[in-house]
């Protein structure tokens, strides 16, 4: 009995040990320990990392890339970190660089980024001066060197205008909550395709998590989500004809500055100092080239731009950014004389049988003011067909046109439409938006008498108290191309390719599909066509597509420029245009449509101060179309007429 109860007193003192030993461990976790494992804690923390997503390539119609992209190293700066020896960090740092101090401060003090954004100083940097820059951080607080993805364009500054450019994105789009999900250091499009399909192109970041300890060093990783890369588009440009028409028009341009005219005023050498073509296929819609001179090199802006470049780009006449197809209007002179005999017909006004006077200078019926329009020649051309007036660009037969679409305009017959011109020349798509993929495309302008009555309010300087507002001269003036009345290339070209195509009005595009990143389909863009048509008869497009025919042949107002080309082989449709650009020279325009009866392209050349349509736009023309079907250059010479 005794022996049990010392067995159960030593069993019951060896409980009480083990758990006051349990105690005591519990309670040194608890106390002593938990200042120091929440210490250790606090220095372990997740950093979650976005990873930046590659933005997506562009392709031509055949596969061939024409913007990707490259990893470039680059040096970013945080201005909150740089701490108080700021200026000595900097100096140190523009050193490394070989970038003088100023142009850092300039990159730093950059208002499209927020101030805790780290703001990019140098790209392309070498790798022995990255490596530097790491092992010596210590001595370049808030400086980091990151790997980004640029753009890169392996054709150079080919379609520049096209594809536009990339830049950082800024204060006010963070905040666009069209832009949710970007980050400080994010590149969004900036013109161009680039920045009308910024959303397809852009990709999603992904995101890696870290657990790092206080010094912010990696202890490990606790997962990643990869990023998505952006969709690529694929164009309905093709590279071999953007590289013809480039070359033609730079060509052109130079050529033209060679040419003494002494017919402008005052007579001398045309300046050409600017111009656009546009090559389209008029069944569908889709470009197949598009060029604006003066150009620039899209990766101007990847590296930062220097000084030069952005007096070059943004201080100059010229405006080399600007895409002249699409976002500046001219008057269209004489290449508008098609729609005007289409509208002329539609509304009674001619006919397509019948003969009209082309003397050298129209006065309107009973004008008081006997005020004269001058024809481009001296010369009394008879009574012509509508054909002919095409062929030789007779100002005086749309003269009276014009004339009489103001008749129109001051009859009280009741059921007379009073301004049929203009509701015409805006059914083939003047005075409106075309719908192209790519930003701020003007509108041009089809002058009515309620728009100039407005526009008389606002510049009342302009006119004479009590004059009647819209004149006679208004629709006669607007009949060639003339007066108020402007568009842009590209309305011109949608309007000849709905000639060309038998009526139907296409809305002009540049990307034909966009493809996931394995090349899979995930939007066709296709250009609509016949959702509007023209009013006309089959009959009255071929009678006009026939009268074009024969303004390149001899005789014609392109006749000379197209001398010795093989028109039995490839017949070409055209009309040439000089528009009056007071107190510029001449815009020289030609519209062409090859080959004539059942074209493949519709093209428009432009060439601002370039003279007479014949002159300059029309050889340029030329030289495209002996590059698009493999013709030997022949060497275009400027044309034979006035227009």
């Amino acid at each position: 009995m005794e022996k049990s109860t010392s067995r159960l007193k030593i069993l019951a003192i060896l409980v009480a040990f083990m758990f006051a030993a349990l105690g005591t461990r519990l309670w040194f976790l608890q106390v002593l320990s938990s200042a120091s494992a929440g210490k250790a804690i606090e220095r372990q923390s997740i950093r979650i990392v976005k990873v930046d997503a590659v933005r997506g390539d562009i392709f031509d119609d055949q596969g061939r890339k024409i913007v990707d992209n490259r990893i470039s190293l680059e040096v970013r700066v945080n201005k909150q970190e740089l701490g108080d020896d700021a200026e000595a960090v900097l100096l140190r740092l523009s050193d490394v660089l070989s970038i003088p101090v100023s142009d850092i401060r300039e990159a730093l003090d950059d208002k499209d980024y927020f101030d805790y954004q780290p703001k990019p100083v140098a790209i392309d940097v070498a790798k022995d001066v990255a490596f530097y820059l790491k092992e010596h951080r210590q001595e370049f607080p808030g400086v980091e060197v990151v790997e980004a993805s640029v753009r890169d364009y392996p054709e150079g500054s080919m379609a520049a205008h096209i594809l536009g450019y990339v830049g950082q994105i800024n204060a006010e789009e963070i905040g666009d909550p069209s832009f949710k999900g970007y980050g400080p250091n994010d590149l969004v499009g900036r013109s161009g395709l680039e920045q009308v399909y910024e959303h397809s192109l852009h990709g999603k970041k992904g995101l890696e998590k870290f657990l790092v300890n206080s010094n912010q060093e990696v202890i490990r990783s606790l997962g990643v989500q990869e990023p998505v890369p952006g969709n690529n588009l694929v164009l309905s440009i093709d590279i071999d004809a953007q590289r013809i028409v480039e070359r033609a028009l730079v060509q052109g341009i130079e050529r033209t500055r060679t040419i003494f005219d002494d017919s402008q005023d005052p007579p001398g050498y045309l300046k050409a100092n600017s111009g656009t073509v546009i090559v389209m296929d008029p069944s569908t819609g889709e470009l197949k080239a598009l060029a604006s001179w003066p150009t620039f090199d899209p990766a101007w802006f990847v590296g930062g731009l220097t000084r030069g470049r952005i007096a070059y780009l943004f201080d100059n006449p010229q405006a080399p950014t600007l895409n002249r197809a699409t976002q500046l209007t001219y008057a269209p002179g004489s290449t508008f004389k098609p729609f005007v005999a289409l509208a002329a017909v539609q509304s009674g006004i001619a006919s397509l049988g019948g003969y009209y006077p082309c003397p050298p200078e129209y006065e309107y019926p009973n004008d008081t003011s006997h005020t004269i329009f001058h024809n481009w020649t001296t010369a009394n051309l008879g009574t012509i067909s509508i054909a002919r007036a095409l062929q030789v660009s007779c100002d005086t037969v749309f003269y009276g046109f014009g004339g009489d679409f103001y008749g129109r305009y001051t009859s009280d017959q009741l059921g007379v439409d009073p301004i049929p011109l203009q509701k015409d020349l805006r059914q083939f798509g003047f005075g409106r938006v075309t719908g192209i993929d790519l930003p701020t495309e003007a509108d041009g302008l089809i002058p009515t008498p309620r728009w100039k009555e407005g526009f008389s309010a606002d510049n009342p300087e302009l006119f004479n108290p009590g004059e009647e507002v819209w004149l006679p001269g208004d629709n006669i003036q607007m009949a060639i191309g003339q007066g108020y009345v402007t568009v842009t290339p590209l309305q011109l070209a949608t309007a000849y390719a709905a000639i060309a195509n038998g009526g139907k009005i296409c809305t002009p595009h540049l990307v034909d599909r966009i493809e996931y990143p394995d090349g899979s389909l995930a939007k066709r863009v296709p250009g609509h066509c016949g959702r509007r048509t023209l009013p006309y008869t089959q009959a009255e497009l071929d009678y006009i597509n026939a009268a074009l025919a024969t303004v390149t042949q001899a005789g014609g107002t392109a006749g000379l420029a197209f001398s010795g080309f093989p028109l039995s082989d490839i017949p070409v449709g055209g009309k040439t245009g000089t528009a009056q650009r007071p107190p510029f020279q001449d815009t020289s325009w030609f519209a062409a449509t090859v080959p004539a009866g059942d074209p493949q392209y519709v093209i428009i050349a432009v060439v601002e101060q370039g003279g007479h349509g014949s002159t300059a736009a029309a050889p340029i023309v030329r030289q495209i179309i002996e590059g698009l079907f493999g013709l030997e250059e022949t060497g275009a010479v400027d044309g034979g007429s006035n227009d």
